[in-house]
């Protein structure tokens, strides 16, 4: 008797081990009925800050956004993702790579793209590899540039009596220096870098958006649309809220009452610690729109 108590233990130890294992080692590649909401709200950039609060929070950078929609992509449990979007665009690199990451999601399993309020330059980067776009009416739609900030105070300085010695060796090595003007020769070396960043951004939403390139260049000067206005010239393919978008979504993932599952909607303090912005695309699109606060400071996006 005494035996079979063992046994019947050794059994029960056994199978929890391999429930146990099954877990570990399928974790994300479970089997369901579900549909992501992922939340992309704010600026979108690179933050290698450290946070050194007594409750740290998770930081809502583009490596955040990057590492859950891979974490969506290989999720087997997942049939697709709502892209909902709050952004005025960002960091060049950043929004670079986070648009990829959305274009190899697609080819997985489908993403729609909802626009509630702002889908700006490097945001709509982000947002023109999906499935299908839909925009809220009255939502911002477009802004595709991009821009290079260069504050110059040398006059301010002139004015006060302060004087700069600049030691330095590289012929552009000070290039933008607040101290000086910049040479012609100087504006064009920077000018010919944000025509090249241009034209890679234009082509990406030409190839995404299935339009024609001239015809890209066309509506793609930084020039910013209503939802409805968006649909007209092909940036959106349809007006309407969050609700028709997720319909589109079951639609495109044949899926029928799905489990939903939201991600991106935790608030974060501090929002990506960055102290300046200077080179970004098209970065925003009015005070009245755009502002935000960053680590006490105050950057006007315009």
């Amino acid at each position: 008797m005494k035996k079979i108590y063992i046994l019947i233990l050794i059994l029960f130890l056994l199978t929890v081990s391999i429930f146990a294992a099954g877990i570990y080692f399928l974790g994300d590649f479970s089997f369901g009925n579900k549909i992501a909401i992922v939340y992309l709200n704010g600026p979108i950039y690179y933050d290698y800050s450290e946070d050194n609060s007594i409750f740290p929070t998770e930081k809502k950078d583009a490596r955040y956004y990057i590492k859950l929609l891979n974490k969506l992509r290989e999720d087997n449990s997942v049939k697709g993702v709502l892209l909902v979007v709050n952004s005025p665009g960002g960091e060049v690199v950043a929004s670079e790579d986070l648009a990829n990451a959305v274009k190899k999601l697609r080819e997985k399993k489908p993403v729609v793209v909802y626009v509630e309020t702002l889908d700006a330059s490097g945001a709509y980067m982000v947002s023109a590899p999906a499935n299908y776009i839909v925009a809220h009416r009255d939502s911002i739609v477009g802004s595709i540039g991009v821009r290079m900030d260069i504050v110059h105070y040398y006059g301010l300085m002139k004015k006060l009596g302060i004087n700069v010695t600049v030691i330095k060796a590289g012929k552009y090595k000070d290039i933008g220096s607040p101290y000086r003007p910049m040479t012609p020769e100087e504006k064009r070396y920077l000018q010919k870098l944000i025509n090249e960043t241009y034209i890679y951004f234009v082509k990406w939403v030409a190839e995404n958006r299935n339009l024609s390139l001239n015809y890209t260049f066309e509506i793609a000067d930084g020039k910013i649309y209503s939802g409805e206005d968006a649909v007209k010239v092909g940036l959106v393919d349809e007006v309407g809220d969050k609700e028709k978008a997720l319909k589109i979504l079951e639609k495109l993932a044949n899926v029928s009452n799905p489990s939903i599952e939201e991600y991106g909607l935790e608030s974060s303090s501090g929002l990506f610690g960055l102290k300046t912005l200077m080179y970004y695309l098209g970065l925003g699109i009015g005070n009245g729109i755009g502002e935000v606060l960053v680590k006490n400071e105050k950057i006007r996006l315009y």
